[in-house]
This record gives structure tokens, C-alpha cells and sequence, in this order.
């Protein structure tokens, strides 16, 4: 069978007010969700966790890809306007419609486009949806900082993002991710290397 990827994902920051610790577990928990279901990536759980300066998610049962998807979509009868059948292309992809099928039905012949929608790496798809739930993220008050565009609800240091692990590379306004977590500011300040969640 497939061997299933953990992803770790930790954002640290300056102090994050208690009273919007808890609200932010659970908005970083369905935005990932959402966003990984969309993508086609089924997982088992997300478990989430916040401290002052960390908010942090853990997604179990990852595939390694998203599935290829073939699907059908139905088009107009092949004695239909120009215009439509111009839009069913554009709709479905095609170049022209020598791609698509005909196919017959009682009331007559019309296309049908198969299309196949290859998968794509796990890494790949989290490298694009971790920025996009970072800047548009819905803390109640947010602020800029430095010359940045990015709002957080405090000033953002550090993403951690380790997929099965290994570094997902990605930047978000110039924080670059890795895999470097860091303890406690005054206990254990120095950073250190984490491949995964029990590491961790």
C-alpha cells in the first residue's frame, strides 16, 4: 500500500494575544483542511496547537500525491450554434473539437470532452496553499510590520513546514520556510533541526 506523509507546520511569532489562541487553532485547522480536500488530498486528522508565540498543525495520512482525475463533461449536440460549442471547448480545455467525443443519446448525437487531470505532488500543493491560508488569514485584528505586505496578528519570524520529513520550500513576503523550531525563549532559545511531529 501507500505509505502516508505527516506534515508539520509551525508559525512563529511575537506574542499572539491569549484570548485569539484558540479561534486561530481552529481557522488554521479548516482553512488546511478545505484547501488540502480541495487539491484532491484526503488525509486522517489535523490536530492543531498554539502557544504565546506558535500556532501549529499536524496533518496525518497524507498521500505523497493528489490522484490523477479523469472526468467527463457532457457538451452540446453536435448541430449546436458555433458560439456554444466554442464555449463548451474553452470550458473543458480543449483545443478544438476533434478532442472531444461524439456521442449518441435519444435525442440525438453531442460531444462529450474526457478530461484527465494528472496528479500532483503533495510538496507541490502545500507549497501553494500554506502562503495563500498565511496572508489572507482572519485574525480579528492584524498588523503590518517593516516594509512588508504581510499581516499577521503579530509580527511573523519563522514557518517551519516539514512534509514526510523533508523541507517544503516556499517564501511567504520574504520568510522563508525550513525546518528549524526553536524552544523556549529563555529555557531552550537555540533552534534545532526537526524531521516530524515526535521531534518535535
Amino acid at each position: 500500500g501507500l505509505r502516508m506523509a505527516e506534515l508539520l507546520l509551525e508559525l512563529f511569532s511575537e506574542e499572539i494575544p491569549a484570548r485569539m489562541q484558540s479561534r486561530a487553532r481552529e481557522d488554521l485547522a479548516r482553512l488546511l483542511g478545505e484547501k488540502l480536500k480541495a487539491a484532491g488530498l484526503d488525509f486522517s486528522e489535523i490536530r492543531t496547537f498554539a502557544t504565546p508565540r506558535r500556532l501549529t498543525a499536524v496533518v496525518d495520512g497524507l498521500p505523497k500525491r493528489s490522484p490523477d482525475i479523469s472526468e467527463e463533461k457532457k457538451g452540446p449536440r453536435t448541430d449546436a450554434p458555433e458560439q456554444a460549442i466554442n464555449g463548451f471547448l474553452k470550458g473543458a480545455g480543449l483545443k478544438s473539437i476533434d478532442q472531444a467525443e461524439i456521442r449518441e443519446d435519444k435525442k440525438g448525437s453531442f460531444y462529450v470532452a474526457l478530461i484527465e487531470k494528472p496528479g500532483r505532488e503533495t510538496a507541490d500543493v502545500i507549497a501553494e496553499i500554506v502562503p495563500e491560508i498565511v496572508r489572507n488569514f482572519p485574525w480579528p485584528k492584524a498588523m503590518r510590520w517593516g516594509a512588508g505586505r504581510l499581516r499577521w496578528v503579530r509580527p511573523l519570524h519563522s514557518v517551519l513546514c516539514v512534509l514526510d520529513g523533508k523541507v517544503v520550500d516556499f517564501d511567504v513576503d520574504g520568510i522563508e520556510s525550513g525546518n528549524r523550531a526553536r524552544g523556549h525563549r529563555f529555557m531552550a532559545p537555540k533552534t534545532f533541526a526537526v524531521k516530524g511531529f515526535n521531534d518535535y
